[in-house]
This record gives C-alpha cells, sequence and structure tokens, in this order.
C-alpha cells in the first residue's frame, strides 16, 4: 500500500505519498506502476464520461481534467524528447538538459495536445482511456527495468532497484488489468498489441539514438502511448 501511495504522489498531482517513506517504497516496488495507471486513468474516465453523456460538445474539458490529475511533467519530458530528436546528432544530450523549450520540443506537445483533444471527442468507450494510462505506465515499467540510465537523476534513482521481477509482476497485473477492460470494451486488445510494437519500437530507438534512458525519455514514452492507444480507440476494428 505504501509503494502504491508513493506511485500516486510521483505519477499524478493526487496529494498523497509524497514522504520519503513512500517513495522508497515505490523504488523498491516497481510493478504497482501499472495499477496506478488504472487509477489515474479512471479518476479521468469518470467526469469524462459524464461530460460526454450531458454535455458532449464541451468534451474538450476532459484534457483539463487529464492535465489536472496528471500533471505536466511527462508533457516536459515530451517536450525535452522533441528537442532531442530534432537537434543536431552532437548536441542531442544537451537538448535533454536544457531547460529552454525548442521548436522541437513546442510542435511535439502541439501535435500531443491536438491529438488528445481528437481523441476524446471521438471516443466511444471511456474504457479506453484507463487502458490507454495502464498501457502507458506500463511502457515506463518497462523502460526503467530493461534500459540503463544516461545520468545521475530521478529515472536513476528509480532504476537502483529495478529488476526483471518488477516486470514480470507488473506482466502480470497488466494481463488483469486488460482482461477486465476487455470486458466491458473488447477492441482493448488489439489496440494493446499495436501499443507493444510501438514501445519496443521505441525502446530500440532510444537505445540506438541515446543510449539508454533519463526521465524525460521515459516521461515521453507515457505520452506517447497514452496519446496512441487513445487515437487507435477512435478507429473502427
Amino acid at each position: 500500500m505504501k509503494a502504491l501511495v508513493g506511485s500516486l504522489g510521483f505519477f499524478s498531482t493526487i496529494p498523497v505519498g509524497r514522504d520519503a517513506n513512500s517513495f522508497e517504497a515505490l523504488r523498491r516496488n516497481l510493478w504497482i506502476v501499472p495499477i496506478t495507471g488504472a487509477i489515474i486513468g479512471t479518476i479521468i474516465a469518470i467526469p469524462t464520461f459524464f461530460l460526454k453523456t450531458l454535455w458532449n460538445e464541451a468534451l474538450f474539458l476532459a484534457i483539463l481534467i487529464y492535465l489536472a490529475v496528471e500533471g505536466i511533467n511527462h508533457i516536459d519530458g515530451l517536450s525535452d524528447f522533441g528537442d532531442a530528436i530534432f537537434a543536431p546528432k552532437d548536441r542531442r544530450f544537451q537538448a535533454l538538459k536544457d531547460t529552454k523549450t525548442g521548436v522541437g520540443g513546442t510542435v511535439l506537445v502541439c501535435i500531443y495536445i491536438f491529438t488528445l483533444m481528437q481523441a476524446f471527442m471521438n471516443l466511444e468507450s471511456v474504457i479506453a482511456i484507463v487502458n490507454s494510462q495502464i498501457m502507458a505506465k506500463f511502457s515506463m515499467l518497462l523502460l526503467l527495468t530493461t534500459t540503463k540510465q544516461l545520468w545521475d537523476g530521478l529515472a536513476s534513482r528509480m532504476m537502483e532497484f529495478a529488476s526483471t521481477k518488477d516486470l514480470i509482476l507488473g506482466s502480470v497485473v497488466v494481463t488483469i488489468l486488460i482482461g477486465v477492460c476487455s470486458l466491458m470494451y473488447p477492441d482493448v486488445i488489439v489496440i494493446n498489441l499495436i501499443l507493444l510494437i510501438l514501445v519496443l519500437a521505441y525502446r530500440s530507438f532510444v537505445i540506438r539514438v541515446f543510449g539508454g534512458v533519463n526521465g524525460d525519455l521515459v516521461g515521453a514514452l507515457n505520452c506517447i502511448i497514452f496519446a496512441a492507444g487513445l487515437f487507435l480507440a477512435t478507429q473502427k476494428w
């Protein structure tokens, strides 16, 4: 329970688990991160469901709800990732560390917000929000447990105790959660297979280009998978 509270405090704006003991519990139990995704996704999905039912024209407000719940830390990582991939090869690491936002990051964040807006407006089932958050957090777990850190920082602290056991337990948790989601929204099976391929492709890319990960690269993947999951949920299967 301490690890879950710490995970909620670390990966969202929910005012819990901000103490050192909760963070330490999270570091030693990273497998719990997908459960955090399910909770965050549910918190976002409930008001989105009522907006869709009562006032569909105001569904753009779901983005504000999302930002209010998850915060902007991951979006900041997406921005830095955008700056890094558009930067010259010899300046990519500098772009990751730079606190200023460049054109590449701005473009990527704009695409992200636009994708979310279109997806929220066209979702057939809010279960897709829960599922996308589960997969987004699982993608972070996969990176943290199967790659190496680029330098000392939050990611390296999280990865200190990361192990194959965390990935295995996390995979079991995700399988159960997705099984529940599929009972209400069967399309998540196909969607998640595509998302998993995207996660592995991203992992291969960052290892080839950067040699490892930092907090920005992990956070960027969270955004990419969340947006991709919602986008895929608007397609006809």
